[in-house]
């Protein structure tokens, strides 16, 4: 066998094992994406100002007096729970008794205006978190 002959029958036994090799694509899982967060899951709400990362006490169940405010802010989270950065529309199932400001944001300003119960609802592209039982007194 003259050399060509001996390079050429080494490159096929190259590609012979190359394409009879398992894809080590498909073998090992791809490595968790650290830097993104994959899409919005779940919204938590916490009373005060609380800043993205980190945790508070829930405002279910909260009391507010007539004339005084509570501020609640608003966090996302993807299905691993990783934090992401959201600007939730916020709405009271009785506005007459409740004042939000402003309507769209991370924190915002509840205010209350007359006695009774309501819920709070913060909504972020059809993700919800329903706040129960926020009683004015």
């Amino acid at each position: 066998m003259n050399k060509s002959m001996k390079i050429l029958f080494a490159g096929f036994i190259v590609c012979l094992f190359t394409a009879c090799a398992a894809n080590p694509k498909k073998l090992v899982p791809p490595i968790e994406d650290v830097l993104h967060a994959g899409p919005l899951a779940k919204i938590v709400v916490y009373t005060g100002n609380v800043a993205l990362g980190e945790s508070g006490p829930s405002p279910d169940g909260m009391t507010i007096s007539i004339g005084g405010t509570a501020y609640l802010s608003a966090q996302g989270r993807d299905a691993n729970n990783r934090l992401i950065k959201i600007k939730p529309k916020w709405q009271a199932s009785k506005p007459e008794l409740i004042e939000i400001s402003p309507m769209r944001g991370e924190m915002v300003a509840v205010k209350g205006l007359r006695a009774g119960t309501v819920e709070i609802v913060a909504e972020y592209k059809g993700v919800k978190k329903t706040i129960n039982y926020v009683f004015v007194k």
